[in-house]
């Protein structure tokens, strides 16, 4: 009888345990700060990881001709040309480490000197086009 009316007692005690609120109090401007943020984040979302540039030059038509050659041959991997003056760079692919864009070099025909790149500006898709 003592063990029923200490196991009632116990979760009447649990009870009111886990039904009790948490209330946190935040300055307004760390508020503002993380909503700032999120909204930053929504917009323009990216993220840290490497590519594989496979070639570089100054004439834009050739590296767009070869980004169309790179995805008939590779159409799951993601292919997109970046401008640092004055070259154009064909950049493919998204890994989050070294190691996984120097794996993927090996598969990589006809594209003597591909080599991996840091790229900070990722989109969350490019990974799971992959």
């Amino acid at each position: 009888m003592k063990k029923q009316a200490l196991t009632v007692l116990f979760l009447c005690f649990l009870g009111t345990i886990t039904a009790q609120e948490v209330q946190i109090n935040e300055e307004p401007g760390i508020s503002k700060l993380l909503e700032n943020w999120a909204d930053q984040n929504r917009v323009k979302p990216a993220i840290r990881g490497w590519r594989v540039q496979i070639m570089a030059s100054t004439d834009r038509l050739q590296v767009e001709s070869a980004r169309n050659k790179f995805r008939v041959d590779y159409p799951e991997v993601s292919a997109e040309w970046t401008l640092e003056k004055p070259y154009y760079k064909l950049r493919v692919g998204a890994f989050r480490t070294k190691p996984e864009a120097l794996a993927f070099i090996p598969g990589l025909n006809g594209w003597p000197g591909a080599y991996p790149i840091k790229d900070d500006e990722i989109h969350p898709r490019d990974f799971l086009e992959q």
